[in-house]
């Protein structure tokens, strides 16, 4: 456990400088409260509900929470405000490459800790966290280049959901339905989401670049 809190002290950290660093533009003022408590909202219930959907809740009502789950769960928490409250855009764009970073620590803590894992051969906590390392790096350089803060989150999402789908086979989790497990259940769910903000925010995009 000290290895995993160390770990994940370090990340939060790495992720507060990344995000100081970067000075990505913020989302307008008078969204930003609610911006930021419908996604911890969020992130605290998604972290929790696959847990209770692969393990049950009656042991887990605490202890046990999912990165992936917290990612989906603010994700729909924004988009529930932004739909109910008809404040367009993308507002995950300035936090998505110090969620990256420091997640990419988070999951070397998870396997020194000996948590999250997989088969024998294949430490699936190393793999995510190379992969989260990568990704921040990936979409430092694409918002350098694109100047698209709006595109960084749904880019990653998408990324994300496709790396886990795949890595779910090697790790040690129950299989819920059709031999696949919850977390494989919602790539397949929210994959085809991304891709619809991808199309709809860079379609948009050329529609006013073409007037």
């Amino acid at each position: 456990m000290l290895a995993y809190a160390i770990c994940s002290a370090v990340g939060l950290i790495a992720g507060g400088v990344v995000a100081w660093k970067l000075q990505m533009p913020r989302p307008p003022q008078r969204v930003r409260l609610p911006i930021y408590v419908c996604a911890f909202v969020g992130a605290i219930l998604g972290a929790k509900i696959p847990i209770w959907v692969s393990y049950g809740w009656h042991d887990y009502l605490i202890q046990g929470k999912s990165v992936m789950g917290g990612i989906l769960g603010a994700f729909l928490a924004i988009n529930l405000y932004k739909k109910c409250s008809g404040n367009a855009g993308g507002f995950g764009g300035r936090f998505v490459i110090p969620l990256a970073v420091a997640v990419g620590f988070g999951k070397i803590g998870c396997y020194l800790n000996g948590c999250c894992g997989g088969t024998l051969f294949i430490p699936v906590q190393l793999v995510e966290s190379i992969f989260q390392f990568s990704m921040a790096i990936g979409l430092y350089f694409f918002y350098r280049r694109t100047q698209r803060p709006d595109l960084l989150f749904p880019v990653y999402l998408f990324a994300y959901l496709l790396m886990r789908f795949v890595i779910e086979f090697w790790r040690i989790e129950p299989r819920v339905w059709g031999n696949l497990t919850v977390y494989q259940w919602l790539a397949v769910a929210f994959i085809p989401v991304c891709i619809l903000i991808l199309w709809r925010r860079t379609h948009d995009n050329m529609v006013v670049a073409g007037k």
